[in-house]
C-alpha cells in the first residue's frame, strides 16, 4: 500500500474510533486535527550536482614503423580517478515518466606508458598515452519507481582531452593532443536523501573517434580510445 494511502486509512480509522468513544461526537470536533505529511518526493525543476568517480579508459593502438617493417597493436589501459559537476533540468509527468537533460564536466588525471622492442627494423618502442578533461551534454528518460527514487537512462555526447606521446630508436618520436567526440550511454539510479536532496549512482560508456600521430620515415601511429566510468554524485534541486 503506498504512503498516500496508508494515511487515508489511518486518518479514517481514527476519526471512526474517536467518534464512537466520544458517544456521537460531530465531525466537526475534528477539523483543526493535523492533516497528513506530504510524501517525500524527488523534485522537479533545475538542479546542480557533484560527482566523483572511476574511469577506466583504453586506448587501443595501431604501430607502424618503417612502412611496415615493423607492427604493434597493444591495448593500453589509462585508468584513473575523476571528478566533475553537472547542471539539469527534469520533470515527471503522468507520475510515472521522467525526461531529463543536463551538461557536465569532469576531470581526470589518468596516464599509462606502454614499452615493447618491436625488431630490429623497429627498435626499441615507447609510448605515453593521457585521458584529462572531458565534457559534454545529455538526456535522461527514465521511470518514477516510487516518489522519492527513479531508474534512467543516459543518452548524450562526451568531448575528451587526449594527449599522446611516442618514440622509436629507429625512426624517431612524435606526439599529439587532440579532443576527440564520441556518442556515451548508459544507467544510473536516483534517490531522495532529505528535503531538496538526492543521491544517484551511473555507469556510463564511450566510444571516442580515432586520432593518429606521424613520425618520420612513414611510420605512424592510430589510436582508439574509449571509456567506461562509474560515479556517485549528490545532486541538489532548486524545485
Amino acid at each position: 500500500m503506498s504512503f498516500k494511502l496508508k494515511c487515508v486509512a489511518a486518518s479514517v480509522i481514527m476519526l471512526a474510533s474517536s467518534a464512537a468513544l466520544a458517544g456521537g461526537a460531530n465531525f466537526k470536533d475534528y477539523k483543526d486535527q493535523a492533516p497528513c505529511p506530504a510524501v517525500p518526493a524527488l523534485m522537479d525543476g533545475f538542479y546542480v550536482g557533484a560527482q566523483a568517480g572511476y574511469q577506466m579508459a583504453d586506448m587501443g593502438e595501431n604501430i607502424s614503423i618503417a612502412s611496415g617493417a615493423a607492427n604493434a597493436n597493444p591495448s593500453v589501459s589509462v585508468n584513473g580517478w575523476l571528478g566533475g559537476l553537472f547542471l539539469g533540468y527534469g520533470m515527471t509527468w503522468d507520475n510515472w515518466y521522467y525526461l531529463g537533460g543536463e551538461i557536465f564536466g569532469n576531470y581526470a588525471d589518468s596516464s599509462q606508458g606502454w614499452d615493447a622492442t618491436l625488431n630490429a627494423s623497429g627498435g626499441n618502442y615507447g609510448s605515453n598515452a593521457e585521458m584529462n578533461s572531458s565534457y559534454g551534454l545529455a538526456v535522461l528518460p527514465g521511470l518514477r519507481l516510487t516518489d522519492s527514487t527513479l531508474t534512467y537512462i543516459r543518452l548524450g555526447y562526451t568531448w575528451a582531452q587526449f594527449k599522446y606521446n611516442e618514440s622509436s630508436t629507429a625512426v624517431g618520436s612524435a606526439s599529439n593532443s587532440s579532443t576527440e567526440g564520441g556518442f556515451t550511454y548508459g544507467v544510473g539510479m536516483e534517490t531522495l536523501i532529505t528535503g531538496n536532496w538526492s543521491l544517484r549512482g551511473e555507469y556510463t560508456y564511450t566510444n571516442y573517434n580515432n586520432f593518429s600521430t606521424s613520425m618520420a620515415a612513414g611510420s605512424s601511429s592510430s589510436i582508439n580510445p574509449s571509456a567506461g566510468q562509474y560515479s556517485l554524485g549528490v545532486i541538489y534541486h532548486f524545485g
